[in-house]
């Protein structure tokens, strides 16, 4: 009788160690694949400024006609003090910088000066530099600049492009890197590629030290902190080595992947850890306590994996595609990771047990202190101020939902101190706008009014335009003509035949102002606004066209207004339906997992309303304090609806078991909290100071994404440790207990 029950005995310990170490080799042998993987996909940055803008969208559709008939408007605007029209360094730059692959066309102040003072123009030097200022030339003196047009080469490395502007800047002219001010839309996308490097390469290497630390010392067992952190390690590795071989690449916001999907492999590992703690504290059970874990651990630490990758992956709905990016891949990395975090922190904790800690023999009921039990007594002793008290304070937050306001502005995406910024605020001072928005107007080939008199009427489009109250620079056909004819002396037939000209044709679609089609004659007209200042986009197109369209409807001529601020304003609004529709799917999605897993619909509603606690309260604070979405802001919202259903899940298993057991509701949630609670302030201290660190970025979308991370996931804990345990103390709390009895 003995031998047989050591015989049955003998396969529940041999078969998990046979398990593991088949694991953990198998984890060895595929780390060569995954780790090449991941450092591909670390060095695949992408950061094209069109993926910023919306998608599908018949403003952008718009804008890919404009650059079909007028080619592409990136580029890079370079100056610095002293740069003016007598600085013979601004041609010794332009000629070398041409003559590189990274850039196509280069118009400076000089030469737009040296063209107009030339036949057939035959301006004098004062009226050329008239017909130029805040376009190429300063306004009050004769600052001047290069505007270099990016060409393809260019575009496939922004980085290699203005590394070249400044390498070059120096060899030819001793102009120092530091001299010099960029701005542009090229100079904005190597801007971001250097941060996404500092990012990866600093702040997340910072972020993953800092997380493991915490851990460290919550858990209180180096050993247990290594396994942790290995396993986390692993999941971050295969996640990007996933994104890598499905041809995903890494942008400024998908930087955030790998450190996201390391501090939530490290949350769910600490509770899968609390688990085996428990485990290990029962010495009479002959099953290992890895293999308990698993047994206590896989349905509310599989809820939450699916629970947060319903609330990213909701991202994908989004219509700007590095958000669309982030919502999928960070979705599937938290997918992954719990499917390697059942495989071989079990397996790591079967082979490698961690020490016990002193209190490994302590009742598990005796786990929290004293002060957790004076806060949780406080609350059960008080639900109803306690509930009303976080119902006040939603409404009072969510008064201010509607009134949310959104950015993707350039001076919102850097810090004001920000070399970036400070360039822009010194070439708009210096120069002139540099946020373009293109009028085109376009004739029928059968029109009958000649060259001559179609420039007046593009010239007295950009006099409406200039009325404006808004300060705008202008530039058309008009600014690069000869004098046009004013009468019918033999002088103004000569001017006239020569704008007719063929010559003059030519010129003018070589500088990309007119462009032809088989039906119209376009021309264009580029409008510069400033990209810093309290500008609203919105109001500043729909100005321009009230005031431009009574004139072409007068003169019965069509017009189309595209450009990079009608795709800001799009993308702006685009942000909030962003914002607010992920959030719901996410909501409703997650809402029909607990369903399933609850059995009772006001059960539910009851665990969601602890949910959307922190979404309501942080989003209305920030419109509070007058603090406009960002496109990082919108990644949160959906992220972390997601991640505070984990620690909700993880309550409601330990409650209603504690119901299964025969407790009261209030003995049910004193056993909730004596088992999880510990872990909930772990994960979310982990996080929190994990996330934290990328408040170090300069880049305000990133920043964003940090705190809001950060007060979300500090405002879930606040409702699942306050809210929820109110909620299922007091009469609603039926709910589960009638649910649980039936």
């Amino acid at each position: 009788m003995n031998r047989s029950s050591a015989e049955s005995a003998r396969p529940p310990v041999q078969r998990p160690a046979r398990y593991a170490v088949v694991i953990v080799l198998l984890a060895v042998l595929a780390s060569p694949v995954i780790g090449f993987g991941a450092l591909r996909a670390l060095k695949s940055t992408s950061n094209d400024p069109r993926q910023w803008l919306p998608k599908s969208f018949a403003e952008t559709d718009t804008y890919d006609w404009f650059q079909s008939h007028f080619g592409t408007d990136e580029f890079a605007v370079v100056s610095w003090p002293g740069c003016d029209l007598d600085d013979p360094r601004v041609g010794q730059l332009a000629n070398v910088l041409v003559q590189t692959p990274y850039f196509n066309r280069v118009r400076t102040g000089q030469n737009a000066v040296a063209e107009l003072t030339s036949p057939p123009q035959n301006f004098s030097r004062g009226a050329a530099i008239s017909r130029l200022r805040r376009i190429l030339i300063g306004a009050e003196d004769g600052t001047t600049c290069l505007v270099l047009t990016t060409s393809t080469v260019g575009q496939d490395d922004r980085s290699a492009a203005v590394r070249e502007i400044e390498d070059q800047a120096w060899q030819v002219c001793q102009l120092h890197q530091t001299e010099l001010k960029l701005a542009g839309p090229t100079v904005d996308a190597a801007m971001i590629d250097a941060e996404s490097r500092k990012l990866l390469f600093g702040l997340a290497g910072l972020s993953g030290l800092v997380s493991f630390l915490v851990a460290s010392l919550r858990m209180r067992s180096i050993r247990l902190a290594v396994s942790v952190l290995a396993v986390a390690v692993y999941s971050t590795a295969v996640s990007l080595a996933l994104m890598y071989f499905s041809g995903g690449k890494m942008n400024l916001l998908m930087t955030m992947l790998p450190p996201l999907i390391y501090v939530l492999t490290i949350s769910s590992a600490v509770h899968l850890a609390n688990y085996y703690r428990d485990a290990s504290r029962d010495e009479a059970s002959t099953v290992p306590a890895a293999i308990r874990a698993i047994y206590q651990g896989w349905l509310p630490c599989s809820l939450a994996a699916v629970t947060t990758g319903i609330g990213l992956v909701s991202l994908v709905l989004s219509k700007i595609e590095p958000i669309q990016s982030f919502g999928f891949y960070s979705a599937l990395g938290v997918v992954v990771s719990v499917v390697v975090l059942f495989l071989l922190l079990p397996s790591a904790l079967y082979l490698f047990p961690p020490k016990p800690d002193a209190d490994a023999n302590r009742p598990a009921e005796e786990d929290p202190p004293k002060k957790t039990g004076a806060f949780v007594d406080a609350i059960l002793n008080h639900h109803v101020f306690f509930a009303l008290f976080c119902v006040s304070l939603m409404l009072l937050c969510g008064s201010r939902i509607p009134s949310i306001e959104s950015t993707v502005k350039l001076q919102d995406r850097f810090l004001p101190n920000s070399d970036a910024i400070a360039d822009y605020r010194w070439l708009e001072e210096r120069v002139g706008p540099m946020v373009p928005l293109e009028v085109v107007i376009h004739f029928d080939q059968d029109d009958p009014r000649d060259r001559v008199d179609r420039i007046k009427l593009i010239a007295l489009i950009q006099s409406k335009i200039q009325s404006l109250s808004e300060p705008v620079a202008t530039l058309s056909a008009f600014n690069l003509c000869p004098r046009l004819p004013a009468g019918h002396r033999v002088r103004d037939i000569v001017q006239r035949k020569v704008i007719n000209g063929q010559q003059t044709k030519q010129q003018l679609i070589a500088a990309r102002y007119l462009s032809e089609t088989d039906d119209q004659e376009l021309w264009r007209i580029s409008v510069r606004a400033n990209a810093i200042g309290d500008l609203d986009y919105g109001i500043f197109v729909e100005q321009i066209r009230s005031t431009v369209s009574p004139l072409l409807d007068q003169e019965q001529v069509g017009g189309t207004f595209t450009g990079v601020i009608p795709l800001i304003y799009k993308a702006q609004r685009q942000l909030l339906l962003d914002l607010f529709r992920s959030f719901l799917v996410a909501f409703a999605v997650i809402a029909g997992v607990l369903l399933v897993v609850l059995r009772s619909f006001w059960a539910t509603c009851l665990a969601m309303f602890p949910n959307i606690f922190p979404a309501v309260i942080v989003f209305g604070g920030i419109e509070w304090v007058d603090i406009p979405v960002q496109i990082g802001s919108v990644m949160t919202a959906s992220a972390a609806l997601g991640i505070a259903v984990d620690d909700t899940v993880h309550l409601l298993t330990w409650f209603r078991r504690g119901l299964a057991q025969g407790l009261s509701r209030r003995q049910a949630v004193e056993s909730a909290f004596a088992h999880c609670s510990g872990a909930m302030v772990h994960t979310t201290l982990i996080c929190s100071c994990g996330l934290v660190v990328f408040a170090l970025s300069t880049f305000v979308p990133i920043l964003h994404f940090a705190w809001l991370m950060v007060f979300l996931l500090a405002s879930a804990l606040l409702g699942d440790l306050v809210l929820l345990p109110a909620i299922l103390v007091g009469p609603l709390g039926r709910c589960f207990e009638k649910k649980n009895k039936t």
